[in-house]
C-alpha cells in the first residue's frame, strides 16, 4: 500500500503543467528563492484579456530573456512537511523565440549527500533531507541551468486541477505509474515529459481561453515563487507565438543524458491496459482510508477548540489543511462535506484574525466559481458567528 501511494502522488503531480507550463501563481507565505521581476511590459500584457493573442510586433528588447521554470512534483504523506521531489522537470522560454524545452531530470539521479549511503543518495531524497532550496542548487549543476522561480505541485492540488478540467485521471494514473521497464526511472521520466509535451499540444488553448478567474483558481492550487505579472505575461507570450501548434516546437531534454534505451512511449487513453484507475481495489482502499483519516482528524479538532486547546489544534490541522487532502476524495458530495468542515475547524482554531478572513474568502470565492450554493450560504453563516 506505501508503494501504491507513493507512486499515486508522485504521478499525478505531473499532469497540470499541461496546463500551467509557466502560468504558475504563489500562494502566500512562501519565500524561498527570490521572486522573478516581471519585465516592463508584463504588466501591460498581463491586464489584456487573455481572448486577445499579442501580434509580433508588440515584442520589445527585454522580451529576449529565457524564463527556467522548474517544476517539482512532491511526495507527501498525510501530514508530512519534508516531501520528496519526485517529479523533476525544467520548462525554459523566452518571448521572442518559437519554441519551448523541456529539461527533465530522473528523480533516482545519483549525487553526493553527507552522512547518506549510497543506496539513498539520489536527488528526490536531498529535497526530504535538505529542503527544496538546498536541491534547486544541485538541479542547477545537473542541468546547468540557472533557475529563475520554481512551483512545487502535491497530489491534492493536481488532482483538484483535473476535476476542474473535465480531464481523465484514471487512464492517466495507469500510463503514468507504470514501472515495468528495465531503465525504470529514465524510461518513467521520459514518459511523463512526454506526456506533458502531448498534453500542451492538445489543451494549452483550452486553457488559454478560460475566463480569467477559472485561470485565476487554477493558479491559486499551485505553490511556488514566481508573481502573477509575469506568469501572465508569459502566458500571453507562449499563445502568441504558437508553439502549442506543432511538435517541432516542443524539444524534449535529458539530463544528466538520456539512456540509449529509452523508448517513445505515449498515452493512449482508449487502450483498454490504462482503462482501469478508480476500479483498481488499492485505489478503492486508498479513498475508504482518506476519508477516515479526515474525518477522524475533524473530530480531534473539534475536541481541542472544545477544551480550549486551540494552538494544538492547529498545529494538527496546518499540514493536512495546507496539503489540501479533501481534494483527494472522488465522491463530489463526501468531498465537498469535509471540505466545509475543514474550513470551519480552520477557522475556529486559528489565533490569526486576518489569516481566517482570507482562508474563508478563499472558500467562498471558489464556491460561487463552481455553484455550490449549498455551502456558500454555509460559509456565510461561519463567517457571520465568527
Amino acid at each position: 500500500m506505501h508503494t501504491f501511494k507513493k507512486t499515486i502522488i508522485y504521478l499525478f503531480c505531473l499532469i497540470n503543467l499541461s496546463y500551467l507550463v509557466i502560468t504558475f501563481l504563489p500562494n502566500i507565505n512562501k519565500v524561498n528563492l527570490p521572486i522573478i521581476n516581471p519585465v516592463s511590459s508584463a504588466t501591460v500584457l498581463a491586464s489584456k484579456s487573455s481572448n486577445t493573442v499579442m501580434t509580433d510586433l508588440e515584442v520589445s528588447e527585454e522580451d529576449y530573456k529565457e524564463y527556467n521554470i522548474l517544476l517539482l512534483g512532491l511526495d507527501a504523506r498525510k501530514g508530512d512537511d519534508r516531501p520528496r521531489c519526485d517529479a523533476i522537470h525544467i520548462f525554459s522560454f523566452s518571448p521572442a523565440t518559437d519554441y519551448l524545452r523541456i529539461t527533465s531530470i530522473p528523480r533516482g539521479t545519483r549525487i553526493e549527500l553527507a552522512n547518506v549511503s549510497t543506496q539513498s543518495a539520489y536527488l528526490a531524497n536531498n529535497c526530504h533531507l535538505n529542503g527544496i532550496e538546498n536541491t534547486i542548487n544541485k538541479i542547477e549543476k545537473i542541468s546547468d541551468l540557472e533557475i529563475d522561480a520554481y512551483i512545487t505541485v502535491g497530489f491534492s492540488q493536481v488532482l483538484g486541477i483535473l476535476r476542474s478540467m473535465n480531464l481523465p485521471t484514471s487512464s492517466t494514473l495507469q500510463y503514468l505509474r507504470n514501472r515495468r521497464y528495465g531503465i525504470g526511472d529514465y524510461q518513467r521520466s521520459h514518459n511523463q515529459a512526454n506526456f506533458l509535451k502531448d498534453m500542451i499540444l492538445s489543451y494549452f488553448w483550452q486553457f488559454y481561453k478560460l475566463p480569467v478567474n477559472f485561470r485565476e483558481f487554477i493558479f491559486n492550487t499551485i505553490d511556488g515563487n514566481l508573481d502573477f505579472s509575469t506568469a501572465n505575461y508569459l502566458i500571453e507570450a507562449f499563445a502568441r507565438k504558437k508553439i502549442y501548434l506543432s511538435s517541432d516546437n516542443i524539444i524534449l531534454i535529458s539530463k544528466p543524458e538520456r539512456s540509449k534505451y529509452v523508448k517513445e512511449i505515449h498515452l493512449e487513453v482508449e487502450n483498454e491496459e490504462f482503462t482501469l484507475g478508480q476500479n483498481d481495489e488499492e485505489y478503492k482502499t486508498y479513498q475508504i482510508e482518506m476519508e477516515t483519516y479526515l474525518n477522524n482528524l475533524i473530530k480531534t479538532i473539534e475536541n481541542d477548540v472544545i477544551s480550549g486547546h486551540k494552538n494544538r489544534a492547529y498545529t494538527k490541522l496546518k499540514i493536512p489543511f495546507n496539503q489540501k487532502l479533501w481534494l483527494q476524495i472522488d465522491n463530489e458530495e463526501v468531498r465537498d462535506e469535509i471540505h466545509y468542515r475543514l474550513v470551519e475547524v480552520y477557522v475556529n482554531c486559528v489565533e490569526d484574525v486576518e489569516k481566517s478572513k482570507y482562508i474563508l474568502e478563499e472558500y467562498k470565492n471558489e464556491l460561487k466559481l463552481f455553484n455550490k450554493t449549498k455551502y456558500l450560504q454555509k460559509a456565510e453563516d461561519l463567517g457571520k458567528s465568527g
